[in-house]
């Protein structure tokens, strides 16, 4: 009866410690959302927590699984990009539509539009990537993909978006480099420092385009 008991004993120990699989590494993934109030299709809301939460991500690349390692790898590899893209998107948006075309601009606003528009391209290079990575994971392993609400359908979406994002941020380009190119604006920036400062007209004429937006932006508070 005892050795009865040590048999079913070792086999009950050994049920709790079984392969640490897919599922097991989900859970710790999603021990990180919760810890950020995230989900796998949502985000912290400030920069600070997403670069906490990539971190986090980043050290449980160092699990090694008993099983679906690779699995496991595209999942959190895909969170990581996903998470970089969203951070990118969030910069860009520090000028609100200032830092667009759509309701209107001025030249002066040239630097601050082109700067979103750089951010938001370069978010949506970073989504482009987690599509990219979601549609093999998918196509590879459907049954664990659909464990994190991932498909080629999902993938297709997420695409859509990104790509809305990258046109936006291009026509915004195009736009404000058609009309108003560096020289004009540079002109604008000196038209401005002389009625609002005293700067001689020597160092006036020897500003360069970038140290002029320098300027501009020190004397309009904007950083």
């Amino acid at each position: 009866m005892k050795k009865l008991f040590l048999i079913f004993l070792a086999v009950f120990i050994l049920g709790c410690a079984r392969a640490k699989n897919f599922e097991y590494g989900v859970a710790q993934i999603n021990n990180v959302n919760s810890k950020y109030n995230a989900t796998m299709q949502t985000y912290p809301q400030s920069i600070d927590k997403i670069d906490l939460m990539i971190n986090d991500l980043s050290e449980l690349k160092k699990i090694q699984l008993d099983k679906d390692q690779e699995q496991f790898y595209y999942t959190v590899n895909y969170r990581i990009l996903n998470l970089q893209a969203e951070e990118l998107f969030i910069e860009s948006q520090k000028y609100g539509d200032y830092g667009t075309t759509k309701n209107g601009f001025g030249c002066k606003a040239r630097p601050i539009i082109i700067e979103s528009a750089s951010l938001r391209n370069s978010s949506a290079l970073k989504g482009f990537e987690a599509v990219e990575l979601a549609r093999e994971f998918a196509s590879k392993h459907p049954q664990e993909a659909s464990l994190v609400n991932l498909s080629l359908k999902n993938a297709l979406f997420l695409n859509a978006t990104f790509y809305k994002m990258s046109t936006d941020a291009e026509t915004d380009s195009n736009i404000i480099n058609y009309f108003c190119p560096v020289n004009v604006t540079l002109d604008l920036y000196k038209q401005e420092f002389r009625k609002s400062t005293n700067f001689s007209e020597e160092y006036l004429n020897s500003l360069s385009y970038d140290e002029a937006v320098k300027l501009w932006k020190n004397i309009r508070g904007v950083s």
